[in-house]
């Protein structure tokens, strides 16, 4: 660096409660020179990793629509083995998620993942071959434990590679695929229903399974060429790219782990980032919060069912139907994700806000029994809670984006951990005996979305105040305040 470049910047530090580092006051390139290499971010990270996405949530998601399609019928499941059979995939996703986090961190994502996703692939066509409950359940494990690294690890790299008020319109843009993955995930059900059923002498649910797991691996192929590692050491930019990547992490506070092509960046031992994750007050909120809200989550694996207790009787009129819900959820994820990144700072009131939209159309549903009403009400509810979880994973990336890669992936492994949890749960509160009211569902629903909505507008009014005092001290805040 020269001279010049060794002055300290509170370069957004104000405003965005980032750490003070020393770069330049001014950046040694032009904003010309940073936007085209977002661009060109953009191009390798987003396309791929939104297909990804999509292929991940339809291969989790698929067995509602499998079980309207003949499975429940086929394998002769009673309601709580197929809630079991979900559950159970929530079980490998737990267990696994420390353990491919602390690989991620250390190995090369442009492999680690496809390698990972041509797996579940298989496991995905796998299924389409299972004659017995338990053969299903062991499948939803490894199922489970496989996928366990995508979303924590996608947003583990989207921290690496962008600024703060980067990371909403992204996350927002990444999480789209999941909620397209719904709506793709019953067009293609219908699909295959209408022109695969018995085709071959197989039924139309094991084609679904088999085809999307088809995909899943092609698409694993394609993604070995399309991913990037780490700014640093990435070998599809040149190295004046890499230095911008680099430096203009570092202006803003984002820990970056230098090197070049022929070093690895040093590593932090695994029990230092144990304690720095443990020992941050914001881990905690974050996994309580997303314990709560992640149950409201799993009404995605129910809207076949939830649909068709609304009077929409035909099975494929019941799949079709539930694809303008999750259009409304992938509008409110698009704009949570563009009004957060312009007041970032408030990002976590955003998702409170959210929640609580989720909470209160889920408790206004309990007293209203009208199907179309209802059915509007599922909307919101749907748009409600993807807002709130799509900045909920860019918080949580950017609150520990000043931390080493190793504490950063474990704090998002504990995000979904949590989330999952709730997960479990979750899938019990809408049983079949329950239809057409589901208010036990419908209740839950209500009282998670709601507490962690408040949560989250807890941690943003303590992490404003832990910032203040800090300041009046002259110390430097611990981590970015919200």
């Amino acid at each position: 660096m020269a001279s010049s470049e060794k002055s300290l910047s509170h370069d957004g530090s104000e405003e965005h409660g980032t750490r003070v580092v020393e770069v330049a006051s001014e950046p040694s390139w032009s904003p010309e020179a940073e936007r085209k290499l977002v661009q060109k971010i953009d191009l390798y990270l987003i396309p791929t990793l939104w297909l990804m996405s999509l292929l991940s949530w339809m291969d989790r998601a698929n067995l509602g629509n499998a079980s309207i399609a003949g499975l429940n019928a086929d394998l002769q499941l009673s309601s709580t083995q197929f809630s079991l059979s979900i559950t159970v995939f929530y079980f490998g996703y737990i267990a696994a998620v420390p353990f491919v986090m602390t690989l991620l961190a250390r190995t090369r994502p442009s492999l680690t993942l496809p390698i990972i996703m041509l797996l579940w692939g298989v496991v995905t066509c796998g299924m389409g071959a299972v004659k017995t409950y338990p053969q299903l359940l062991g499948l939803r494990i490894v199922l489970g434990s496989l996928e366990a690294v995508f979303n924590p690890g996608v947003c583990f790299i989207f921290s690496s590679w962008y600024k703060p008020d980067e990371m909403g319109k992204r996350a927002g843009s990444y999480i789209t695929a999941a909620l397209m993955g719904g709506a793709f995930g019953s067009l293609i059900a219908g699909g295959v229903m209408q022109h695969l059923e018995g085709a071959r002498g197989i039924r139309g649910w094991r084609w679904l399974f088999i085809v999307e797991g088809a995909v899943t691996i092609f698409t694993a192929l394609l993604a070995m060429y399309l991913l990037l590692d780490y700014p640093a050491t990435c070998r599809k930019f040149t190295p004046e790219e890499r230095v911008i990547a680099v430096k203009r992490l570092q202006r803003v506070g984002v820990h970056v782990a230098e090197g070049n092509d022929d070093s690895k960046p040093a590593r932090l031992g695994l029990r230092r980032s144990v304690v720095m994750v443990l020992t941050n007050w914001r881990t905690y909120g974050i996994a309580i919060a997303c314990g709560f809200f992640s149950a409201t989550l799993l009404m995605a694996y129910f809207y076949p069912v939830l649909v068709k207790g609304l009077g929409y009787d035909d099975p494929i009129t019941a799949q079709y139907m539930t694809v303008p819900i999750w259009v409304v959820g992938f509008v409110f994820a698009v704009s949570s994700g563009s009004i957060s990144d312009r007041m970032p700072q408030y990002r976590a009131l955003i998702i409170a806000a959210c929640l609580g939209l989720n909470g209160l159309m889920a408790a206004i549903t309990c007293g209203v029994y009208d199907f179309k009403a209802r059915y509007v009400l599922l909307a919101f509810m749907t748009g409600g809670v993807w807002g709130g979880f799509t900045q909920a994973m860019a918080f949580t990336a950017e609150l520990f984006q000043h931390f080493p890669p190793e504490v950063r992936a474990l704090a998002l492994g504990i995000m979904s951990i949590a989330a999952n949890t709730g997960n479990i749960y979750g899938a019990y509160i809408f049983p079949k005996e329950h239809a057409p009211k589901y208010l036990l569902g419908f209740g839950m629903v209500a009282a998670t979305g709601t507490l962690s909505g408040g949560i989250f507008a807890l941690m943003w009014y303590w992490g404003r105040r832990e910032k203040r005092i800090c300041l009046a001290r002259g110390e430097e805040p611990a981590t970015p305040c919200r």
